[in-house]
């Protein structure tokens, strides 16, 4: 009886660890919040399929933690420092409402399903460069056929002022982020944030440029969204940014 119960107790510790595993499993995120996330800066803001910044991958690959995703990397990104640098542009992206509205975390994204989705889809990219490929988002061809013989909103003047002034907040708010900064002493999401916010400006105004242009008012009120919500993360970053993250104690 005795080694019955112990068997028993096994397979329920197997059991256990099977069902742990599935979950962790379905924590992977879409491959539309992967996209949305991890887009290459060439991409524009409505692009419905963008494609993955390779470097990105690469360095997710690095701190998977995962033998077989890093045995092909240089060891200048699997060791310490280039790991580290890496992070920073994805952390910066992460905190960026327009690429991150779902609030994933870099741990969401770095675990070995996730990468390992991560480097299927980017396989997917090089192979059928010029083919679209089908994925779980994808309409049916009943939906496509209906929604292709509805008419495209007729284009016209469309309103950005709210989101040009938000753009302006930005750019004093990244100003001020890389004063703080150069002061010493600032947090570590207002550092990766002074070293991507110049850019960030760029593209957006390049974005409300083009929105402008097609004169979408849906892309127009969108990108509107959009950018507030990037000044609201902005401003959080900003109101800690003397706040240097406290270092875990080991």
């Amino acid at each position: 009886m005795k080694g019955n119960r112990i068997t028993a107790g096994a397979i329920l510790a197997i059991a256990s660890g099977a069902l742990l595993t599935a979950c962790n499993f379905s924590d992977v995120p879409s491959d539309v919040q992967l996209k949305r996330l991890l887009h290459s800066e060439r991409a524009t803001a409505i692009d419905p399929d963008p494609a993955l910044d390779v470097a990105a991958v690469k360095c997710l690959r690095a701190w998977s933690g995962d033998v077989e995703l890093t045995s092909a990397l240089p060891p200048s990104l699997t060791d310490e420092a280039g790991k580290t640098n890496c992070r920073k542009r994805i952390d910066a992206w992460i905190a960026d409402a327009t690429r991150n509205p779902d609030k994933l975390r870099f741990e969401d994204i770095s675990i070995p399903p996730s990468v390992k989705r991560l480097t299927a889809l980017l396989d997917e990219q090089r192979g059928k460069p010029t083919e679209h490929v089908p994925s779980a988002s994808d309409r049916p061809p009943s939906m496509a056929a209906k929604s292709s013989s509805t008419p495209a909103a007729p284009a016209g003047p469309v309103d950005m002022t709210a989101a040009t002034a938000a753009v302006d907040e930005l750019e004093h708010l990244c100003q001020t982020m890389k004063d703080t900064v150069a002061r010493g002493g600032a947090s570590q999401s207002a550092i990766a944030y002074a070293g991507y916010c110049d850019k960030r400006i760029t593209l957006l105004r390049t974005r409300i440029s083009t929105v402008e242009q097609q004169g979408n008012a849906v892309q127009a009120q969108m990108m509107t969204t959009n950018v507030q919500r990037t000044l609201e993360v902005a401003k959080q970053i900003s109101a800690r940014a003397s706040q240097p993250t406290p270092t875990p104690n080991r």
